[in-house]
Protein backbone atom coordinates (compact mmCIF):
# COMPACT_ATOMS: atom_id res chain seq x y z
CA UNK A 1 0.00 0.00 0.00
CA UNK A 2 1.16 2.99 -0.87
CA UNK A 3 1.91 6.23 1.51
CA UNK A 4 -1.15 8.49 0.91
CA UNK A 5 -3.68 4.96 0.98
CA UNK A 6 -2.15 4.80 4.23
CA UNK A 7 -2.81 7.84 5.36
CA UNK A 8 -6.37 8.16 4.14
CA UNK A 9 -7.06 4.69 5.64
CA UNK A 10 -5.32 6.00 8.90
CA UNK A 11 -7.22 9.03 8.25
CA UNK A 12 -10.54 7.05 8.46
CA UNK A 13 -9.72 4.76 11.11
CA UNK A 14 -8.62 7.66 13.69
CA UNK A 15 -12.04 9.79 12.78
CA UNK A 16 -13.91 6.78 13.56
CA UNK A 17 -12.15 6.11 16.34
CA UNK A 18 -14.15 9.47 17.95
CA UNK A 19 -17.61 8.58 17.52
CA UNK A 20 -16.90 5.46 18.89
CA UNK A 21 -15.45 6.47 21.74
CA UNK A 22 -18.29 9.35 22.39
CA UNK A 23 -20.58 6.30 21.71
CA UNK A 24 -18.86 4.10 24.26
CA UNK A 25 -18.89 6.98 26.87
CA UNK A 26 -22.06 8.17 26.59
CA UNK A 27 -23.03 4.72 26.73
CA UNK A 28 -21.78 4.32 30.53
CA UNK A 29 -23.05 7.69 31.29
CA UNK A 30 -26.44 6.44 30.00
CA UNK A 31 -26.51 3.22 32.86
CA UNK A 32 -27.05 6.63 35.64
CA UNK A 33 -30.59 6.78 33.65
CA UNK A 34 -31.52 2.48 32.79
CA UNK A 35 -31.04 2.17 36.66
CA UNK A 36 -33.51 4.33 38.10
CA UNK A 37 -32.39 7.63 38.35
CA UNK A 38 -34.53 10.87 37.72
CA UNK A 39 -34.21 11.97 33.93
CA UNK A 40 -34.13 15.21 35.27
CA UNK A 41 -30.55 14.50 36.99
CA UNK A 42 -27.28 15.77 35.90
CA UNK A 43 -24.08 13.97 34.43
CA UNK A 44 -21.40 16.49 33.47
CA UNK A 45 -23.97 19.44 33.63
CA UNK A 46 -26.33 17.55 31.01
CA UNK A 47 -29.39 15.43 31.92
CA UNK A 48 -30.89 12.21 30.35
CA UNK A 49 -32.63 14.33 27.49
CA UNK A 50 -29.32 15.72 26.19
CA UNK A 51 -27.45 12.18 26.81
CA UNK A 52 -29.97 9.51 25.28
CA UNK A 53 -30.08 12.17 21.80
CA UNK A 54 -26.70 12.84 21.45
CA UNK A 55 -25.95 8.65 22.35
CA UNK A 56 -28.06 7.88 19.25
CA UNK A 57 -26.32 10.01 17.17
CA UNK A 58 -23.20 9.13 18.09
CA UNK A 59 -24.65 5.77 17.54
CA UNK A 60 -25.47 6.44 14.04
CA UNK A 61 -21.98 8.00 12.88
CA UNK A 62 -20.23 4.92 14.69
CA UNK A 63 -22.08 2.66 12.97
CA UNK A 64 -21.93 4.24 9.38
CA UNK A 65 -17.81 4.34 10.12
CA UNK A 66 -17.48 1.08 11.40
CA UNK A 67 -19.10 -0.12 8.05
CA UNK A 68 -16.73 1.56 6.24
CA UNK A 69 -14.13 0.29 8.17
CA UNK A 70 -15.19 -3.06 7.63
CA UNK A 71 -15.82 -2.66 4.18
CA UNK A 72 -12.08 -0.93 3.53
CA UNK A 73 -11.37 -4.06 4.74
CA UNK A 74 -13.66 -6.73 2.71
CA UNK A 75 -11.02 -9.63 1.79
CA UNK A 76 -10.41 -9.99 5.68
CA UNK A 77 -13.54 -9.88 6.92
CA UNK A 78 -14.80 -12.34 4.01
CA UNK A 79 -11.77 -15.01 5.13
CA UNK A 80 -12.56 -14.30 8.87
CA UNK A 81 -16.11 -15.47 8.05
CA UNK A 82 -14.93 -18.39 5.93
CA UNK A 83 -12.34 -19.21 8.64
CA UNK A 84 -9.25 -18.81 6.32
CA UNK A 85 -8.10 -15.89 8.19
CA UNK A 86 -4.49 -16.84 9.68
CA UNK A 87 -3.45 -14.96 12.80
CA UNK A 88 -4.60 -15.34 16.35
CA UNK A 89 -7.49 -12.75 16.84
CA UNK A 90 -9.83 -14.53 14.75
CA UNK A 91 -11.91 -15.41 17.92
CA UNK A 92 -11.73 -12.09 19.41
CA UNK A 93 -12.85 -10.47 16.26
CA UNK A 94 -15.79 -12.41 15.94
CA UNK A 95 -17.02 -11.88 19.07
CA UNK A 96 -16.80 -8.45 18.36
CA UNK A 97 -18.73 -8.58 15.54
CA UNK A 98 -21.34 -10.44 17.15
CA UNK A 99 -21.58 -8.40 19.94
CA UNK A 100 -21.42 -5.12 17.83
CA UNK A 101 -24.82 -6.50 15.88
CA UNK A 102 -26.65 -7.76 18.72
CA UNK A 103 -25.73 -4.90 20.79
CA UNK A 104 -27.07 -2.96 17.77
CA UNK A 105 -30.00 -4.61 16.80
CA UNK A 106 -31.53 -5.17 20.07
CA UNK A 107 -30.70 -0.82 20.72
CA UNK A 108 -32.73 -0.83 17.14
CA UNK A 109 -35.49 -2.79 18.02
CA UNK A 110 -35.89 -1.35 21.34
CA UNK A 111 -36.37 2.51 19.86
CA UNK A 112 -37.99 1.99 16.54
CA UNK A 113 -40.21 -1.30 17.24
CA UNK A 114 -41.06 -1.99 20.94
CA UNK A 115 -40.82 1.74 21.90
CA UNK A 116 -42.79 2.08 25.17
CA UNK A 117 -44.01 -1.70 26.41
CA UNK A 118 -42.48 -4.40 28.17
CA UNK A 119 -40.68 -5.69 25.69
CA UNK A 120 -38.31 -2.72 24.87
CA UNK A 121 -37.44 -2.38 28.19
CA UNK A 122 -36.27 -6.27 28.57
CA UNK A 123 -34.09 -5.42 25.18
CA UNK A 124 -32.76 -2.12 26.65
CA UNK A 125 -31.86 -4.58 29.74
CA UNK A 126 -30.23 -6.54 26.81
CA UNK A 127 -28.70 -3.39 25.16
CA UNK A 128 -26.97 -2.41 28.04
CA UNK A 129 -25.09 -5.80 29.11
CA UNK A 130 -24.08 -6.32 25.66
CA UNK A 131 -22.54 -2.42 25.76
CA UNK A 132 -20.48 -3.33 28.71
CA UNK A 133 -19.17 -6.42 26.56
CA UNK A 134 -18.89 -4.40 23.68
CA UNK A 135 -16.49 -1.87 25.51
CA UNK A 136 -14.28 -4.76 26.91
CA UNK A 137 -14.41 -6.38 23.36
CA UNK A 138 -13.19 -2.96 21.84
CA UNK A 139 -10.79 -2.70 24.51
CA UNK A 140 -9.20 -6.21 23.10
CA UNK A 141 -9.32 -5.57 19.41
CA UNK A 142 -7.41 -2.08 19.98
CA UNK A 143 -5.08 -3.64 23.04
CA UNK A 144 -4.57 -6.98 19.86
CA UNK A 145 -3.80 -4.61 16.73
CA UNK A 146 -1.63 -2.05 19.01
CA UNK A 147 1.63 -3.33 17.32
CA UNK A 148 -0.50 -2.53 13.91
CA UNK A 149 -1.62 0.99 15.08
CA UNK A 150 1.92 1.96 15.88
CA UNK A 151 3.28 0.28 12.65
CA UNK A 152 0.66 2.43 10.65
CA UNK A 153 1.30 5.50 12.77
CA UNK A 154 5.24 5.21 11.56
CA UNK A 155 4.71 4.96 8.44
CA UNK A 156 3.03 8.35 8.25
CA UNK A 157 6.52 10.02 8.52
Amino acid sequence: MNKSANKIRFTIYAIALIPLILLLGTGVVLLKYHTGSPLESSVMGCNAHFWFPFHKLTAVISTFLILLHLFVKTDWVKNLFLFKLKGGFKTSNIILFIVFLFCSLSALSSWLIFDGDDMAEFLRGIHNKLGLLLIVMFAIHLWNYRKVIVSQVKKLN
